[in-house]
């Protein structure tokens, strides 16, 4: 069976647990080999999820797996928030987070580049596309079959008090990717 339909089915299963709760279904990835599995399951929910709530939904979720034997063999199963910055993964998602800072990433060339920063502008139902505020000033239509991954970039600091990412001198150059420096010890 394909990662693809596994993880599908697996998606499946979920929903159908949390549809009783309060709780949202973001992702669930399925990474590793036949030799050992991880099952990552986002959940989220108004007002944040609690690790109560993870617990929860790792027991109903690990129950279900293990009577339903839906993955072979050993798993290990994850379960978390989807973090300040949330993965964005269907229609739904790109137009309840209108006007946040997003980052999306295509997988071909799209007004001659891959990586898309700037605010959620709406969705194109005509076209379904997504529309960015590109911080370049200009908007770009991004098909969802050109997405290959999207998340929201939203400041852990707030927008008022503590270091922005601007700011922080760790991120000088404004890469979040930026390499931290070595301190060579003395002797």
């Amino acid at each position: 069976m394909l990662r693809e339909d596994r993880e599908a089915r697996l998606r499946e299963r979920v929903q159908a647990l949390l549809r009783q709760s309060d709780l949202e279904l973001v992702d669930v990835e399925l990474t590793g080999s036949s030799r050992g599995f991880v099952v990552r399951v986002l959940v989220d929910k108004p007002g944040g999820v609690s690790v109560e709530d993870c617990a929860r939904v790792s027991r109903a979720v690990g129950d279900d797996f293990e009577a339903a034997e839906a993955i072979p063999g050993r798993y290990i199963l994850e379960v978390s928030s989807p973090g300040i910055d949330r993965p964005l993964k269907r229609r739904e998602d790109f137009e309840r987070f209108v006007g946040e800072r997003a980052e999306v990433v295509t997988v071909e060339m799209i007004g001659e580049q891959r990586d898309h920063r700037g605010t959620l502008a709406g969705f194109d139902a005509a076209t379904d596309s997504v529309m960015i505020a590109l911080e370049s000033g200009s908007t770009v239509a991004i098909p969802l079959g050109a997405i290959r991954r999207a998340h929201l970039r939203r400041d852990p600091w707030g927008k008022e008090g503590g270091k922005g990412h601007a700011d922080n001198p760790r991120h000088a150059g404004g890469s979040w990717n930026a390499k931290p420096r070595r301190v060579k010890k003395k002797r």
